[in-house]
């Protein structure tokens, strides 16, 4: 009789990225190889590489929660818990002033076409107008408006306690009142079954829409005689800070989950990968949510769990349809031309951009999905692992393993420290073993660090 003969142990070599965001939409096992199951402060920039965020820097700081930041007339204005201020110098100076604090001052602004005017309303405050030195009260204009938009030479407005949207005369801000069916203003009745109230307001290819809770309304036209308000779609919004208009899409916040519209196709929802997120908001201050961008990546800052204000902010590769949680969290944005500015709860506004966070290096960490190379019917054990990479000067980078699919203990295998003076770019061979049919790896470190991406040379023998 012939002897057993050993089975050959075979090798193999996977490549994998790692670019392609957090995945929370199904169990980690069925994620892709290049998704994450938690990460922080990554982002898909230089896709497919991964890389650290980009950091900020101080810009100026005021007080208070900070919830709308913009310019006028090349002017920097901020809304806080207290009024609407603008930047002279290096001092904030009061447009309006309640004199006293509620977050729930939530501001609202709009331009006169030509740019020459300012107008802005907090929910409570009836609409003002400022041309840079005067403030004017629009009398007529409809009480306790909170939103405000602009479309084809009128204003519109809308509030959150009754169902009627308003417009004004063409291209007179000040008129609410006249008659003219081509030039004058009026009221239009949006109502639902579900007795919701509109929750925000916003223009966008070429028509007005205005949100529910559950629903969006279109407005089409530029007059009485040719106004059509289309029926209700079943999509709502729960901010109105949270829409945010891009090149190519619009994007809110509704009540499943975050939504991408195109102004002709059904509007899609785009944050299942974030989907405990979402889950956790809280809905009682969903209010406070809010949205920007900087024409790559769409930020949104949520309010989750029994915060009242934003506690997380998230952002969206709109190239890359990934989503990337950030370590902190903006209350409002503002792109200012190609450059990012946000604010805080604290009365800080940040200036995107640089290595650090305002002079603290950036700590962040990724994990990957649990890996089993394709056969789940045998156990593994990883012999070489490399990470191919760059290691910016003062940065580390660790690495370390576990088996399983989820908990498990963190085996550091490597640590790296750039100490040059230079760049370094890095090849790290690292020995790893498990008796697990699943195992994962965790990247994570201080500092710029970029992974072009992992080769793990993988062995397998029947169980």
């Amino acid at each position: 009789m012939r002897p057993w003969e050993n089975t050959p142990q075979k090798t193999k070599q996977a490549i994998v990225t790692l670019a392609d965001g957090l995945n929370q939409s199904v169990e980690s096992i069925e994620i892709k190889d290049s998704q994450s199951t938690a990460v922080i402060d990554m982002d898909s920039s230089l896709y497919p590489t991964l890389q650290v965020r980009d950091g900020y820097t101080l810009f100026s700081t005021h007080t208070g929660y900070i919830n709308r930041i913009f310019k006028f007339q090349g002017v920097w204005y901020c809304g806080n818990d207290r009024g609407l201020y603008k930047l002279s110098g290096s001092s904030w100076v009061a447009v309006y002033d309640y004199g006293s604090s509620s977050n729930s001052r939530l501001w609202d602004a709009a331009m006169f076409f030509d740019g020459s005017k300012l107008y802005f309303l907090d929910g409570s405050l009836q609409l003002r107008q400022y041309d840079g030195s005067t403030l004017t009260t629009l009398s007529s204009a409809p009480a306790n408006s909170a939103f405000l938009t602009t479309h084809a030479n009128r204003f519109y407005l809308a509030n959150r306690n009754d169902n009627l949207l308003s417009y004004s005369g063409l291209r007179d801000a000040s008129d609410w009142t006249s008659t003219n069916k081509y030039t004058g203003t009026g009221k239009i009745t949006v109502e639902t079954p579900d007795g919701e109230k509109p929750t925000g307001l916003t223009a966008f290819a070429n028509h007005v829409l205005l949100f529910k809770k559950y629903t969006m309304h279109k407005l089409f036209g530029e007059d009485s005689t040719n106004f059509e308000m289309t029926n209700p779609y079943g999509v709502g919004c729960i901010s109105d800070r949270s829409i945010v208009a891009t090149r190519d899409s619009l994007y809110w916040l509704g009540p499943d989950g975050f939504y991408d519209y195109m102004g002709g196709a059904t509007p899609t929802k785009i944050s299942d990968p974030i989907k405990n997120y979402i889950a956790s908001i809280n809905m009682s201050y969903a209010q406070h949510c809010v949205s920007g961008t900087d024409g790559r990546f769409v930020y949104l800052s949520l309010v989750t769990g029994s915060a009242t204000l934003p506690n997380v902010t998230l952002k969206f590769d709109i190239q890359t349809r990934s989503w990337w949680p950030v370590s902190f969290v903006a209350t409002a944005f503002y792109l200012d031309g190609q450059q990012l500015y946000f604010a805080t709860a604290d009365g800080k506004i940040m200036k995107v951009g640089g290595a650090t966070d305002n002079g603290t290096a950036i700590n962040w960490s990724y994990e990957t999905k649990p890996f089993s190379e394709g056969d789940e019917t045998v156990r593994k054990a990883i012999h070489k692992l490399w990470i191919v990479g760059d290691i910016e000067v003062g940065s580390t980078l660790n690495v370390a393993y576990t088996g399983g699919t989820e908990g498990g203990t963190w085996n550091t295998v490597k640590t790296m420290t750039n100490g040059t003076g230079m760049i370094q770019s890095i090849r790290i061979p690292v020995i790893v073993r498990t008796p697990q049919v699943w195992f994962r790896l965790k990247l994570w470190g201080t500092g710029k660090v970029k992974i072009h991406r992992v080769i793990r040379e993988v062995s397998g023998r029947g169980a």
